[in-house]
């Protein structure tokens, strides 16, 4: 069971029981840009440490558990019980990083100055699947100011079965997000952009988007411009530095020259590339068949061929690569690019420099998964590894390394320690270790960004789990 504690699965994040919310309506506003409302949900505090939007895909999952599974298509299947989650890119990365960026009780002052604002963009329609997922993510402590609600489209919906052998399948009807164009989603930043303006100490710090694969109008160029937009949007005049950051799921592999065509004109946008071991094969350029044989007659964890396509996701322009590797655990690879690096550390500001602009060019680190006390689920794990690991990548001077640093007795101990490419994978394997936990998952018990932190500062990890 533990080996699929870092198994990607899109499917949800948040889960609670759906009865109380059949008679929700949220409250929103007219939006007259193309008759399309915003959900009117967003708390104007002044928060340290910048915010993070949370953009793409969604939709409404359906989890049919304990699931039979006879082998037969008109066979009548059993399951145990039914659970409606938030599910999709936009919707995991955003809910797992407002619970991480919760206050607890070990926070300086314990108030909302030091959390940051996580602000969830997607599109919905005005029907209850898209009120079941404006109130999952108000409850994970999400601001739905960005989500856009189209009179005229549907919410998309997915069925999961969760066969009782660990696997699942998956049927979806991706509705809003088929239509959901970069126009709609820069025209959103706007109100970003606009309070930014008025507060200052506000600014966004990470801007990430999910699944491009899946959305037919966020492909190619036009994924390539709607990032690059969003990038010059956010920056407020090159006030701060934002990392831009992709997760992959959906890449198709029975074309795999589509699935190139979809995503390798935008790497020069990418700071933070996230996919898996099999999506790296899909997008390679190198003969599928030959790939297979290769990858047959090694025993290496990353093997030559992934380690070719990344150099080439490089190459064109991407950052760095966070891959996937399972139980495994996940493999960091940072450009040799050191001027691709320096584009991220615009900013006059030091205090609001990311930590990923300070990392050196080249770097390559294996990161280790780490083991489960109790029930696994393993539902969305990718996501959480993605989220994670921008997090603590964008991390500038006033956010996470104050929070670790303050209450050090040694000042050489502040300027020393920094957010290095081993920080950011190990905090981003401790962020899919507890959202692997059915303990911890949904919030109770889990441990904020600070505390995650403070286990790789005073090196407190858990058993290190062998793939």
């Amino acid at each position: 069971m533990l080996t699929k504690a870092l198994v990607i699965a899109a499917a949800a994040t948040i889960i609670y029981n759906t009865s109380t919310l059949q008679g929700y309506t949220p409250n929103s506003s007219l939006n007259n840009r193309n008759n399309i409302k915003m959900s009117d949900t967003y708390n104007n505090n002044n928060i340290k440490g910048g915010s993070i939007i949370c953009a793409g895909l969604s939709c409404l999952d359906l989890q049919l558990v304990g699931c039979t599974q006879s082998g037969s298509d008109e066979a009548i299947e059993r399951y145990d019980e039914a659970v409606h989650c938030a599910g999709g890119s936009a919707s995991m990365t955003g809910t797992t990083l407002a619970l991480l960026l919760r206050s607890d009780d070990d926070d300086i002052d314990n108030n909302d100055e030091q959390r940051e604002k996580v602000h969830i963009l997607t599109k919905v329609g005005p029907d209850f699947a898209g009120k079941t997922l404006l109130e999952f993510y108000r409850r994970a402590g999400a601001s739905t100011n960005l989500v856009l609600t189209d009179d005229t489209a549907r919410t998309s919906m997915a069925v999961l079965p969760i066969y009782n052998n660990g696997k699942r399948g998956c049927f979806v009807n991706l509705a809003c997000n088929d239509g959901f164009t970069p126009d709609e989603l820069l025209n959103q930043l706007d109100i970003i952009v606009e309070d930014n303006t008025t507060t200052l100490n506000h600014l966004t710090r990470a801007f990430l988007f999910g699944y491009p694969h899946l959305m037919p109008k966020m492909q190619g160029d036009s994924l390539k411009d709607m990032l690059k937009s969003a990038r010059q949007k956010l920056s407020l005049e090159r006030s701060n530095s934002v990392l831009v950051g992709v997760d992959l799921n959906g890449v198709d592999g029975s074309d795999s020259a589509a699935a190139r065509e979809a995503l390798m004109p935008s790497l020069c946008e990418i700071d933070v590339l996230h996919l898996n071991e099999d999506e790296v094969m899909v997008l390679s350029q190198d003969d599928k068949q030959a790939n297979d044989e290769k990858k047959d007659t090694t025993n290496d964890i990353v093997s030559f061929e992934m380690l070719t396509q990344i150099s080439s996701f490089h190459e064109h322009g991407c950052a760095v690569v966070l891959l996937s590797l399972g139980s495994k655990g996940a493999f960091v690879s940072v450009t040799p690019d050191t001027k691709r690096l320096q584009r991220l550390s615009t900013t006059n500001n030091e205090q609001q420099q990311i930590a990923i602009s300070q990392w050196i060019p080249g770097t390559q680190v294996r990161i280790p998964a780490f083991q489960i006390d109790g029930e696994v689920n393993a539902n969305g794990a990718g996501d959480a590894l993605f989220s994670g690991f921008c997090l603590a990548a964008s991390s500038w001077g006033c956010a996470l390394e104050q929070l670790i640093c303050t209450d050090r007795s040694s000042s050489n101990d502040k300027e020393q320690w920094k957010v290095s490419p081993q920080v950011a994978g190990t905090f981003a394997s401790l962020v899919a270790w507890q959202r692997c936990n059915t303990k911890t998952r949904d919030g109770d018990g889990m441990k904020s960004a600070r505390q995650l932190m403070q286990l790789i500062y005073e090196d407190k990890l858990p058993d290190v789990l062998e793939g």
